[in-house]
């Protein structure tokens, strides 16, 4: 069983109309099931999605093999492009030392988790002066529960927009069904199937 999140239900979309997901009664909202798939809306915050998906671990056990998440990150590096998708090599956090790799083919992106939304140029300066290409609000807290359940992890990143102040939330918001749009068409030719417990 493979698990695929999403911070929010936004870039789920595409892939809750197109695999016809069921909606499962668990201990929080956001779990759809598809055969032997799992799709969790995390929400935003490394906590939250860390804590979402152990306890999803925790109920389905040794039935998962592994974690994919898709999502949507600004940019911190001005190599990357908007609307492309970046597998994620390694996970930072802006307050932790701790860091995690995925286990994602060819990635060799770095993605830093913050815990608020990037609106500053000097915010996203010293974000990036920490090695990272892109940001998020979950990843860290993804790896977190998948390192400790001992399980693969991928991560790929839509870039939706260059972070700092030039950011613009409703936007981004607005073009939720574009994003899932293009994840989707990016996760059915991806190849995640050496995603399987160590």
């Amino acid at each position: 069983m493979i698990v695929l999140t999403f911070a929010h239900k936004g870039e789920a979309l595409e892939f809750i109309r197109r695999k016809h997901v069921l909606p499962v009664d668990f201990y929080f909202k956001g779990l759809y099931r598809d055969g032997d798939e799992l799709l969790v809306i995390t929400g935003p915050g490394a906590k939250q999605a860390a804590a979402n998906l152990s306890q999803i671990c925790s109920y389905f056990g040794s039935r998962i093999q592994g974690i994919l998440n898709l999502g949507i990150a600004g940019s911190l590096n001005p190599e990357l492009q908007l609307n492309q998708i970046y597998g994620i090599r390694h996970i930072l956090h802006e307050f932790e030392t701790d860091q995690y790799t995925c286990t994602s083919r060819r990635a060799d992106r770095i993605c830093i988790t913050a815990e608020h939304p990037v609106g500053d140029d000097r915010y996203a300066a010293k974000l990036r002066a920490r090695g990272a290409d892109c940001v998020d609000t979950e990843a860290w807290g993804l790896a977190i529960a998948c390192h400790a359940q001992n399980l693969h992890f991928q991560a790929y990143k839509l870039i939706s927009d260059r972070a700092g102040v030039s950011t613009n939330s409703r936007e981004i918001i607005k073009q939720a069904p574009v994003y899932s749009k293009h994840l989707f068409d990016f996760y059915k030719k991806l190849d995640y199937s050496f995603l399987v417990k160590r």
